[in-house]
């Protein structure tokens, strides 16, 4: 009996997987077809145009943003550079205090553009 029922699982589970792997096979062949189709390789993209904000606040949002996580990532060198001490303590201090400052204005302002934005759309 017991034999049996696992049996029974064992091929209930198989038959799921088959279907599950149709599914892929399709999804795969969508989306081969799709990439095939719109296939663009002599387009040269621009990164800065692939967000385009619609409105002067969206636009801004996205500055701040951008800024913010650039300073993000200076602060990351930063930290590097500490780490490794190829930069004095003082310079390390004195820099992340001006970057933390710079960022604490972006997120307030990016902070400020959402609730507005959130205004805007009630």
């Amino acid at each position: 009996m017991l034999c049996r029922k696992m049996v029974e699982e064992l091929q209930q589970q198989k038959e799921n997987l088959e279907l599950q792997l149709q599914n892929v096979l399709i999804n795969t062949d969508f989306l081969e077809t799709w990439l095939t189709a719109n296939d663009k390789k002599n387009v040269d993209i621009n990164v800065d145009d692939a967000f385009e904000p619609c409105d002067a606040l969206s636009h801004q949002l996205l500055q701040c943003t951008a800024k913010d996580l650039a300073i993000e990532d200076a602060f990351y060198c930063l930290d590097r550079a500490a780490q490794e001490a190829s930069l004095p303590v003082e310079t390390y201090l004195r820099l992340v205090r001006t970057l933390s400052r710079e960022q604490f204005f972006h997120r307030a302002v990016g902070i400020k553009i959402q609730a507005t934005q959130a205004q805007i759309c009630i």
